[in-house]
């Protein structure tokens, strides 16, 4: 019944003031929705009441009934008396005795009061008297709504009833306060609506006051309803009061209003809000001033700002920046003990990026005006940190905490800023990326998704404005190295993603949906850093050196992450320093010329790569605390292989410069400086120092073992493809650089081979014989190609013959040679074999012997020569009847 009642009033009264049938419409909706706020606050009367009847029950309770201690009683039986007999266990739980149940008397709902209280007055007292009055009441408001028809009742006459009406309200809901104040509110707030409205038609709609006058009236409303509000502790009466404040200058407005008394009015009525927040944490008042105020200043500052009117409007945006900091600090300071300190991110991070926005629209025509705004901001951040760090007790300061880190965060941002904004107008961009890190710190102290999702959003996000502003607005960079807008802006979005992968890192309540997020903002912090500085070195220095700084910006870089890593337990960090070596090894094969012409260390790479080596030893050192040790062993022989390889290039280039390219000389350092670098890991003093001393295995086993291996090749290509030149020294067979260099590289092998085969043994001790077999048929079959080889230097430097596969198998001479040299050494195997009574390496002689005289009847014969083939037969056959004289086939073991 009271809906209806509400409806229909709220109906006839608004659509009375405006003579409007939508405006009517409207007020029936707000009278039902007056209706329901109110029966809202009666049931939480209600149940406030209940629960304190149920409070007191249990504090009587619990005065009623102490606790005594019970005195524990053995039972004694006497010897007369038998024990009782053992009882199944019975568990008792102690509870604390039933509270009596309280009867809390059911209250009527508003509907049935209301029917109660019309059916008392129809049925009870003078009942003539009260119908007679009804009649009268229908009667008047009929003569009313005829006169009002009719315009027999003045304009003037019915705003000023409507206004007197709302009075009434607004007096009778105080009168109400104390035994009713869920209702009293109500109805103060409808009061104080109609006022308003009532104001707005006479200036707006029916132009009956002057605007001064209806300025004045409202300020009066505003200061009412917050003095009101105040009294009775209600936030939402201060909320519809500010509302209507904020409002008026809108309504009221006619078009030709001053921005000085548009913002004069919005200071005072914060000046307001700013008092409010001195006694009382309401967020929803600080919120509604801090939107109305910038988000009607906004639209004024980008449809109606000219250069003129700074002068007027700088001092109200630094007046409302100054309030609204300083109401988000009382909001935090007026919260509960256990929730002081709590930060309201609206305000406390919405005030520098709106304030800053709108400034730097003020001052984009002004020589670095937002660089110095910049600057100003970050001072008065820092100090306001400093001052509510200093402020009160130990207790105050460290509730206060969170709001004070908010505040130096704030002033870092702004300070780091200064420079690239000084420099450069992309400030939007690095504005975003400062405050998404910013937000990813609120929302991982304050346990909030929403921000962080906001915050990893907003880097991508600046990464891409940037991208755009540089590509197609800006396309001018600075000549200034690194004081450059380009420059100092990436690497400000590289440093918040960094900033923001740490923070997730190492945050603890995250969603799952969030558990990647520090991985793709460190990447992405990767990706601008590195980027960022190589194209900076790119645009500043030459061709020639541009690759030696990029190689010492990437070692000092992974080298700084990898320390941060072990410092703060990063393990992201130091991701990058495992892929430096691998860096390096490119930097190195781009930079090295095989044909001898340039090396490595020329234009300042006699200095850069000494320096990015050691670089890299602390960046291994420093990694061995926050990395796997098998991403650590693979980094290791890396570094020893690339360290080889440049050493070896280097000395290749030196002896190419000094025989001006001529001779075996380059292709002899190719075997003899790799064969160093294996023995100086093997070198028993340097396995006390780092890294040998922790990963002696790994550089004499792994990395050696890649080294043998590159020898061994290095061997193959030796014999097969260069004569031994060796000018200016003269050529002697076994004893030139050449083949002196590929003994020394085998006796290496063979050593590497013996001194680690106990360790193939000891890890797999089932292929320790095939491992010794294979070993020793590469050694054999390497040191025969090599003997061959030899044979065929000798032959071309001595008897004139070219060094071509071709031309010495069709040589006579070489071929006669390589039958004697087949069977000497088919001899030396079967004497071998005869004197350790080994059966295999007599079979291997046999075959070679074998394969010689075979050689003979095939290839020999043939041959048009007979001095050669003469020679050929008759020292094969010699050598074959010594064999079988003094080499007899050894007997098995079993004959023995």
């Amino acid at each position: 019944m009271l809906t209806v009642i509400s409806v229909i009033a709220g109906g006839i009264l608004l659509g009375l003031i405006t003579s409007d049938c939508t405006a009517g419409i409207v007020g029936m909706f707000l009278g039902y929705l007056l209706v329901q706020s109110f029966r809202q606050k009666q049931k939480l009367a209600n149940l406030e009441q209940r629960l304190g009847q149920i409070e007191e029950l249990l504090t009587e309770n619990e005065q009623e009934t102490p606790v005594e201690e019970q005195p524990e009683v053995v039972p004694v039986f006497s010897q007369a008396e038998p024990a009782p007999e053992p009882r199944a266990a019975v568990i008792i739980e102690v509870v604390p005795p039933s509270l009596p149940r309280v009867a809390v008397p059911e209250q009527p709902s508003l509907e049935e009061r209301l029917a109660a209280k019309v059916k008392a007055f129809f049925t009870e007292g003078n009942v003539v008297l009260r119908v007679g009055l009804l009649v009268l009441f229908f009667g008047v408001a009929f003569l009313l709504k005829y006169a009002a028809d009719r315009n027999v009742i003045p304009i003037e006459l019915r705003l000023l009833g409507v206004a007197m009406g709302g009075i009434a309200l607004l007096g009778f809901g105080w009168r109400q306060r104390l035994a009713r104040p869920g209702f009293a509110l109500l109805v103060q707030g409808g009061g104080i609506g109609i006022l308003y409205l009532t104001i707005f038609a006479a200036f707006k709609l029916y132009h009956l006051v002057p605007s001064l006058l209806a300025f004045a009236v409202m300020l009066g409303l505003v200061v009412a309803s917050t003095a009101l509000a105040l009294l009775q502790d209600s936030s939402p009466l201060a909320l519809f009061g500010a509302a209507g404040g904020f409002l008026a200058p809108v309504l009221l407005s006619t078009g030709s209003g001053s921005h000085v008394a548009l913002f004069s009015y919005y200071a005072l009525l914060n000046s307001g809000i700013l008092a409010v927040s001195w006694f009382k944490a309401w967020r929803s008042l600080n919120l509604l001033g801090f939107i109305f105020t910038l988000g009607i200043g906004a639209p004024w500052g980008l449809n109606s700002y000219r250069p003129e009117h700074f002068a007027t409007a700088e001092p109200f945006l630094i007046l409302f920046f100054l309030m609204f900091n300083a109401i988000g600090v009382l909001f935090a300071f007026r919260q509960p003990p256990n929730l002081r300190g709590y930060v309201d991110g609206t305000l406390v991070f919405g005030t520098p990026v709106i304030c800053f926005s709108l400034q730097a629209g003020m001052v984009q025509k002004m020589p670095h005006g937002l660089a110095f705004s910049a600057l100003a901001v970050s001072i008065f951040y820092v100090g306001l940190a400093f001052f509510l760090w200093n402020k009160g007790n130990e207790r105050l300061r460290q509730g206060m905490r969170t709001l004070t880190e908010a505040f130096l965060a704030l002033g870092i941002v702004f300070v780091t800023l200064a420079v690239p904004l000084a420099l450069s107008g992309r400030w939007a961009a690095v504005t975003w990326a400062m405050e998404g890190a910013a937000l990813i710190w609120v929302g991982i102290r304050q346990n909030r998704f929403l921000a962080r999702s906001t915050g990893f959003l907003l880097q991508f996000a600046a990464g891409v404005r940037f991208l755009v502003d540089l590509i197609f607005y800006d396309a001018a960079v600075s000549q200034l190295p690194v004081l450059n807008g380009a420059y100092l802006g990436a690497v400000i979005i590289a440093l918040a993603a960094f900033f923001s992968s740490w923070q997730l890192y190492k945050a603890d309540k995250l969603r799952r949906c969030e558990k990647w997020h520090h991985l793709l903002l460190f990447f992405w912090g990767c990706l601008w850093w590195f980027c960022a500085g190589r194209c900076e070195i790119n645009r500043l220095f030459h061709y020639s050196t541009e690759d030696h700084i990029n190689l010492l910006f990437t070692a000092l870089s992974c080298v700084v992450l990898t320390r941060l890593a072990a410092r703060l337990h990063w393990k992201t960090a130091a991701w990058p320093g495992l892929f430096l070596p691998l860096f390096m090894v490119l930097m190195a094969l781009e930079r090295i010329d095989w044909q001898g012409h340039q090396h490595l260390f020329a234009n300042e790479g006699w200095l850069v790569w000494p320096l990015a080596f050691v670089l890299l030893h602390d960046c291994l050192r420093q990694g061995r605390n926050v990395l796997k040790e098998r991403c650590l062993f693979i980094n290791h022989i890396i570094g020893f292989l690339l360290l080889t390889l440049i050493v070896t290039a280097e000395s290749s280039w030196l002896l190419h410069r000094l025989t001006a390219g001529e001779g075996v000389w380059k292709l002899i350092v190719w075997g003899l400086m790799p064969a160093g670098m294996v023995l100086l890991v093997h070198n028993r003093r340097l396995e006390r120092f780092w890294p040998l001393a922790d990963y002696v295995a790994v550089y004499q086993r792994q990395a050696s073992g890649i080294v043998a291996v590159f020898l061994w090749l290095w061997l193959l290509a030796g014999c097969f493809g260069n004569p031994g030149n060796a000018a200016p020294l003269p050529f002697i067979p076994v004893l030139n650089p050449l083949e002196l260099s590929q003994i020394a590289v085998m006796l290496l092998l063979a050593w590497w081979t013996v001194r680690h085969r106990a360790d193939v043994v000891a890890a797999e001790p089932s292929l320790a014989p095939v491992a010794e077999q294979v070993l020793a048929a590469f050694g054999a079959g390497t040191a025969f190609i090599w003997l061959n080889a030899a044979l065929a230097r000798a032959v071309h430097h001595l008897a004139g013959v070219p060094f071509d596969f071709v031309t010495m198998l069709d040589s006579r001479l070489y071929q006669a040679a390589v039958s004697i040299l087949w069977g000497l050494l088919a001899l030396v195997l079967m004497v071998t074999a005869d004197r350790r009574q080994s059966r295999s390496v007599w079979f291997i002689g046999t075959v070679l012997i074998g394969a010689t005289v075979l050689k003979l009847f095939l290839i020999d014969l043939a041959s048009s020569g007979t001095v050669e083939r003469i020679i050929s037969f008759i020292s094969v056959g010699i050598l074959v009847i010594v064999i079988s004289y003094f080499s007899p086939l050894p007997p098995k073991k079993e004959e023995q």
